[in-house]
């Protein structure tokens, strides 16, 4: 098994979830009560109106994009994403495996403010103006943090004893390309929190960021919440595979096929490279070979690369043992990570991650207490 913790979310469970949410007209979570975002029926009505969901209220600073705080006059514009929509690799542009993992890790747990998620996967932006420069790095669960408006949130700043990465925000220079900012990173290591725990997720590591971003005037803003993708008769959801946010700018990067390897979908009994391969038929490994235990001890029979069965030795009585790891193939990525370009007949190692984002403002510590 990898040393990097399991990416252990049940899609499942998420899948029940969120249609337990479209059904209901209430939901638990952070911002209390429940219901739609707006009251009564009509165009417009999924327009949150409660207080929690804006700085000040709804006609004031940033709340076009439902910010949390005001940039305005300070020294930096402090922002967390609020929407990544995945354009590639395909199989994560699909409307389960967006809406009930990216979406709903990313959205807060404000129903009220038509956002029934789990807060678990904060990327934050800091804007720099003065010094042209851009941080970007990743935040703990928000449930661990406090309320968005009142308490904000903070950069996740700690060492991963399994991997021995260290998790910190990374600062480069931008530019400016008409009314984009344009930064590019060597690599950005963004966790994703599988609870409201510190220390129950996974690492997503990627490789030669570039992330695009048009600020709004008043610095609060990257996109804009959009009320008229959400319905009433869907309990102020967008449609599957639809996004309550309009775009502003966009995030994009590689990670490579051995890094993939790394990050267990537990629920499938897969890693994040079988499903990235786009053949699972092939890749997820060889029925009935254990590859490692839950959290209880348990034996389980899972699907990776590594131990694909053309990467195992079967006997005559379907005993399985690894090949010698210099025997060992992994699929094809659809990028070259030396190049930095697509993928050739000689260098396919890394898959291509490109997103659309959205971000509104919020309160930003330096780091987590």
């Amino acid at each position: 098994m990898t040393s990097t913790r399991r990416l252990a979310l049940s899609l499942l469970a998420l899948s029940t979830a969120a249609l337990t949410a479209m059904a209901c007209g209430s939901d638990d979570g952070g911002g209390g009560g429940g219901g739609a975002a707006g009251s009564g029926g009509g165009a417009g009505s999924c327009q949150p109106s409660a207080a929690e969901c804006y700085a000040t209220d709804s006609s004031g600073p940033g709340a076009a994009c439902l910010a949390r705080a005001d940039n305005a006059g300070a020294a930096t514009a402090q922002l967390r994403v609020t929407k990544l929509a995945v354009t590639s690799p395909a199989v994560l542009a699909q409307p389960f495996m967006q809406d009930a993992i990216i979406t709903k890790k990313i959205d807060f747990s404000q129903p009220r403010c038509a956002q029934r998620g789990t807060g678990q996967f904060g990327v934050l932006l800091e804007v720099d103006e003065t010094a042209r420069t851009l941080k970007v790095g990743g935040s703990l669960p928000q449930a661990l943090s406090g309320d968005p408006k009142l308490d904000g949130t903070c950069f996740g700043t700690f060492h991963d004893d399994a991997s021995g990465i260290d998790v910190a925000p990374v600062t480069s220079p931008y530019t400016v390309e008409g009314d984009r900012l344009v930064a590019k990173f060597d690599k950005v290591v963004l966790p994703i929190f599988l609870s409201n725990t510190r220390d129950d997720y996974v690492l997503l590591p990627l490789h030669q960021v570039t992330i695009k971003a048009t600020l709004s005037a008043d610095k609060n803003c990257i996109g804009s919440f959009d009320a008229s993708q959400l319905s009433t008769s869907n309990n102020c959801a967008p449609a599957e595979g639809g996004f309550a946010w309009q775009s502003g700018g966009s995030l994009e990067g590689y990670i490579t096929v051995a890094e993939a390897e790394t990050v267990d979908i537990v629920s499938l009994a897969q890693t994040l490279c079988v499903v990235l391969s786009g053949d699972t038929a092939r890749w997820k490994g060889k029925k009935g070979h254990p590859c490692g235990t839950d959290d209880g001890g348990n034996t389980i029979t899972c699907g990776d690369c590594s131990t694909a069965k053309e990467n195992l030795n079967c006997d005559e009585n379907d005993v399985c043992t690894p090949k010698p790891a210099a025997e060992r193939v992994l699929p094809d990525g659809d990028y070259c990570s030396t190049t930095q370009g697509p993928a050739t007949a000689t260098c396919k190692d890394a898959f291509l991650l490109k997103t659309e984002l959205s971000a509104a403002a919020i309160k930003i510590a330096p780091s987590c207490n």
